[in-house]
């Protein structure tokens, strides 16, 4: 430490990057500053009251630092050094990569792709896509709404492949559409995933009339399935129209983090920001560097609710990656503020985690995961395990289990193998929870304890939440009426409930399944093969029973085969 402070007296007054390493050659953390010197010195003064600024002293065994022409040029070599890395003490993104993205390729006959990297592929970008599953969906409606191709590269082939019987893809390999057509659907597609349909749609209006007069009834359906889609995304900008245009908005709350993004002057996503560690300084602006030195697209406006130093530097740097001017505003739209109330609450957790510690004798954990059973008189007997994080349900994190090992009814039985399961993953974590919440009452909670024990995890915290009555049980034989303490019973009850919720759901979805397979097994025609390929397509009896033969074909069912699904689903 002694070394390390004449060390600190040596510095250069001038712009550039510091780096505390660790007796390995390890990375410590990474800093920037106007004045190398100054900064250090501040860190040092931090060094009694900070226990994250001593953690960084007494895992340091050196100091280094780089020397940059300009402050800016200091801010871009952080990033790139904390990007290459990954420092033990520098604000760090759970996510390993950027949030999905759909590009329209820049080919002779264009498709539609995923890329997580802003730039990876040529063409045109639109997203990013929150949650990532709905980049997925929107791939699929992309592809049927306007016949985009679905091989890439574009193959060379004699025959229509199954996707265009589908009604998947236009089929260009086959000279099935012309050039022209093509490049209208193309356009079509990029207004839609733009959100600026308004002009566009009336080329659609103009084209269905067209189709109609030639008799063209195939075609003018496609166009038709395009403006109702057009129209659709037309009413709820109405709804939604916010007056700005493209935007990714970062709401900071102690240090939680949502980002919403605005496109096409209407919101499309939501996502709370995952960190794997919290930084010591610069929270705000470590965040949104991070979040775009991944790759993830730049938009033209990005908004804080939180002013922070540095914003100069921030704009050059995200102007000078997007290659056109960035704004940076650090007020919020009115109907973001409004949007904010509504959909994300109260999110400060300073008085949970003082009614937390006052009552329990512990910080608050940054980490809680949440158990449920759920079962159907022995049979489908499933479990869940749902995670909160800093205030918000993680929904990335969520998994299911289906018990192997229990025949019949017992929830003693089936909860332990869900947590032997489960807490077994822990050792394999980079933060496993500091608490658990199971649902049930005070024999629950020995069931986690069993399991813990015989583990032999020793930094868990086992509690269990009774329905109705609300009382909470620790493991240290607390019995903490809820009702009490409201900011407690909030946070608690959501997560019970939370687990209770994805447990239920996922045995209801067995239960479809199974029940569907049972009916279809009694079809003549209808295989191990055709009952997946039907459960995929359509879910449930009902949705098979509404569709039509021409249908049925289309998924590889023979005619005759498909009369018999209609046959028997009508009776």
């Amino acid at each position: 430490m002694e070394d390390l402070r004449k060390f600190i007296d040596s510095a250069p007054e001038l712009p550039g990057v510091y780096l505390f390493r660790g007796n390995e050659g390890e990375y410590i953390y990474i800093g920037k500053a106007k004045n190398i010197k100054s900064r250090l010195r501040g860190h040092l003064n931090q060094y009694r009251i900070d226990p994250k600024e001593k953690k960084i002293f007494d895992e340091s065994s050196k100091i280094e630092w780089i020397i940059t022409k300009s402050d800016y040029e200091a801010f871009v070599l952080e990033n790139e050094l904390i990007k290459q890395y990954k420092p033990k003490y520098n604000i760090r993104l759970k996510s390993g990569s950027g949030y999905p993205m759909l590009v329209i390729t820049d080919d002779e006959y264009p498709t539609v792709v995923i890329s997580r990297k802003f730039g990876e592929v040529k063409g045109e970008y639109f997203g990013p896509f929150l949650p990532a599953r709905t980049a997925r969906a929107m791939k699929d409606l992309i592809h049927k709404l306007f016949k985009l191709r679905t091989c890439d590269p574009l193959p060379k082939r004699d025959i229509v492949c199954f996707d265009y019987h589908l009604g998947l893809c236009s089929a260009p390999c086959v000279n099935k559409i012309s050039r022209k057509d093509y490049n209208f659907d193309v356009k079509a597609a990029k207004a839609f995933l733009s959100g600026d349909v308004k002009k566009f749609i009336y080329k659609l209006y103009d084209r269905l009339e067209d189709y109609k007069n030639k008799m063209n009834f195939e075609k003018a359906s496609v166009i038709r399935d395009q403006i109702l889609a057009m129209e659709n995304l037309i009413s709820k900008q109405e709804v939604l129209g916010l007056s700005v245009s493209e935007a990714d908005i970062f709401y900071f709350s102690d240090k939680t983090v949502y980002l919403i993004v605005v496109r096409g002057n209407r919101i499309v996503g939501k996502e709370f920001v995952q960190i794997r560690e919290v930084g010591i300084q610069d929270f705000e602006i470590s965040v949104i560097s991070n979040y775009y030195s991944r790759g993830n697209f730049i938009p033209e406006t990005v908004i804080s609710n939180v002013r922070f130093e540095d914003a100069e530097n921030l704009v050059r740097w995200l102007s000078e990656k997007r290659k056109s001017q960035v704004k940076l505003l650090f007020e919020l739209p009115d109907e973001i503020k409004s949007f904010i109330q509504r959909n994300l609450g109260s999110i400060d957790l300073s008085k949970i985690r003082k009614i937390f510690r006052d009552l329990f004798g512990f910080e608050l954990p940054e980490r809680i995961e949440g158990f449920d059973i759920s079962t159907l008189f022995g049979d489908f007997t499933v479990g869940s395990a749902v995670v909160w994080e800093n205030g918000k349900m993680n929904k990335r994190e969520y998994r299911r289990y289906r018990i192997k090992t229990v025949k019949g009814v017992d929830d003693y039985a089936s909860l332990r193998e869900l947590l032997f399961r489960r807490f077994r993953k822990y050792a394999e974590m980079d933060k496993p929870p500091g608490l658990v919440l199971i649902d049930g009452g005070k024999g629950h909670l020995k069931q986690g304890l069993i399991v813990k024990d015989a583990l032999g995890i020793k930094d868990l915290r086992v509690f269990s939440l009774a329905k109705k009555e609300e009382v909470l049980y620790t493991d240290d034989d607390k019995t903490v009426n809820l009702y009490n303490y409201q900011p407690l019973l909030k946070l608690f009850t959501s997560i019970r409930d939370e687990a209770h919720r994805f447990a239920l759901s996922y045995n209801r979805k067995l239960r479809e399944k199974d029940s569907l397979k049972d009916i279809l097994d009694k079809i003549e025609g209808v295989g191990k093969k055709r009952k997946e390929i039907l459960y995929r397509t359509y879910k449930t009896v009902d949705r098979i029973a509404q569709a039509s033969v021409e249908e049925l074909k289309r998924l590889g069912i023979p005619e005759k085969v498909a009369q018999n699904i209609k046959k028997y689903l009508s009776v």
